[in-house]
Order: C-alpha cells, then structure tokens, then sequence
C-alpha cells in the first residue's frame, strides 16, 4: 500500500529583479532651466532699468541731482578800501559769518527754527515766523541771518544742524563811526552804495562779484565753496584830511549849538590846488545803515 505524503513545503516565488534607480539629471535639468530662465529675465529687467536711467533719463536725473544737492548763488566781492589824504582807512570792508540754510533737508522746521533763534538769542517774533515759513517751502536755498557775529555763528555750528550751513560775506566797517558821514556815505547790506562817495564810485569801489556752490552731503549737511571768486574793488583816495575833518565837524556842531541853528555846512579848501580837505553838514548822519 503505497502512502503519499504531501509535502509541507510550499514552492516560493523567486524574488522580482531589482528596480534601476532613476536618473536624477532627469530631474535637476527642469529645475535648472526654470531658475536659468527666472535670471535671465531679472538680468535682463535690470540691465533694461539701467540702460533706462542710464541714457534715456540721464539729462533728466543729473538735473534733479544737481536741483536737490547743488546751488549756485553770487557771491558779493569785497568792495575797496576809501582813505584819506594821509592813507588812513575811513572805509574798508571785513570778513563777516552769513547763516544759510537748504529748506529740503530739513525734516522739523519749527524745532530747527527753535533751536537758531535759542542759539542767536535776539530772534524776534516775526523773524521766527519768517524763517518757519521758509523752512517749510522745502526750496534749495535760503538765508538764514546775514553777517553775524562771531559768537553767534559758534553756537549755530555748534548746534550741527541738517541743512544749516555757513558762508563769508563782506560787511562794511567806519573805523572813525560818523566822521564824513555824508562824504563817504553808506552801503547796504548787499554791499551796494547807497549814499556818497559809496553811491557815486559804486562801480569802482564794488569789484566784481563771484559764485558760492552750496553742497549738501550724505549726512545731509550743508556747505559751501567758491566756484569763481570774487575780486577785491579799486581803493579810493581822498583830498580829506582825517585830522581836518574832525575839527570842522567838531566847530560846525558848537557853532549850530551855540546859535540854536536848524543845521549848518562848513568846507576846507587848499586856495592854490583847490582840493577839498574837510567837508561837514550838520546834523550828521545819525547811523551808517540805511
């Protein structure tokens, strides 16, 4: 009797090849193009941004740059001395600080307005509200305060304010106050002859006037320089006599005193050359400032 046994061993499946793995070029290359592509537009947007405000609007951008960080104003020249007979200056003219300011770089008008008039310490009420309005117009340039004192100007600087800067100005000085006063007369404050031997040789006296480029720089602080600078005017000698001057001014004013009189006039004259060596009105100018 023939006795089968089944077998307990199942027959196993042999075991699948293994999957080759995949090419990642494959992959890579997609992503490769897609960021190549994105560069070369943003390349390509910013060299066309470029080429745009590098030659089409370049006239149009150096204007404005200049507009906004640059400023030319005249600059008066240093008008010449007048001296009497002898040499000795009865007019010259010396260096005196002027406060300017660049309205655009400004952030806080009424504090930096504040902060000068605190500093120059005679500010009135309506100087405060001039330079607040000027402030606020956000122009290129303005004055401040011309021909200051030395102190005056040591405080403002002090201060380092944004858009506050400083320049020289010529400032007329009468060593001798009233003597001559109506011979030499006066000038004003833009250094023109307004009265006087002032008045009549304005044109010789005057010089020739220059150019100050106002700059602001990255810290948005403003100064100056001479673009072309001015020209010292022509000396003027006198036949007056200091000296001379000084009594018949003296003798005229006893003389009207002493007989009540409205005013008087007085002259000094060399008979054989005719030169006037003293020459006085009374009453005399009170002030050399018109």
């Amino acid at each position: 009797m023939s006795i089968w046994k089944r077998s307990s061993n199942h027959a196993k499946p042999a075991p699948a090849a293994p999957r080759e793995p995949a090419d990642w070029r494959l992959t890579v290359k997609p992503r490769i193009a897609v960021v190549a592509v994105f560069l070369a537009v943003w390349v390509g947007a910013a060299e066309a941004r470029l080429v745009y405000l590098q030659v089409i609007k370049r006239a149009d951008m150096v204007a404005r740059a200049e507009r906004q960080h640059l400023r030319t104003i005249d600059a008066p020249a240093k008008r010449g001395d007048i001296v009497d007979r002898k040499g000795r200056v009865l007019a010259t003219s010396v260096d005196a600080d002027t406060i300017y300011a660049v309205p655009s770089e400004i952030s806080d008008a009424p504090a930096t307005v504040a902060a000068i008039c605190r500093a120059l310490k005679d500010c009135s009420d309506k100087e405060r509200t001039t330079l607040t309005g000027r402030f606020t117009h956000r122009g290129s340039f303005t004055y401040v305060r011309r021909q200051v004192s030395p102190d005056q100007k040591r405080r403002v600087e002090q201060l380092n304010l944004d858009g506050v800067g400083f320049m020289k100005e010529n400032k007329r000085f009468y060593p001798n106050k009233e003597l001559g006063a109506h011979v030499i007369g006066y000038v004003g404050i833009d250094n023109n002859g307004l009265s006087g031997l002032e008045a009549a040789y304005d044109s010789r006296i005057r010089g020739k006037g220059g150019r100050v480029l106002v700059q602001t720089d990255a810290k948005r602080h403003a100064f100056s320089r001479f673009e072309r600078p001015p020209t010292v005017g022509s000396t003027i000698e006198l036949t007056i006599d200091q000296y001379l001057q000084h009594v018949v001014e003296r003798e005229l004013h006893a003389g009207v005193v002493a007989n009540r009189a409205a005013g008087g006039s007085a002259i000094v004259m060399n008979p054989h050359t005719g030169e006037i060596l003293a020459m006085a009105n009374e009453p005399t100018l009170p002030q050399r400032v018109p």
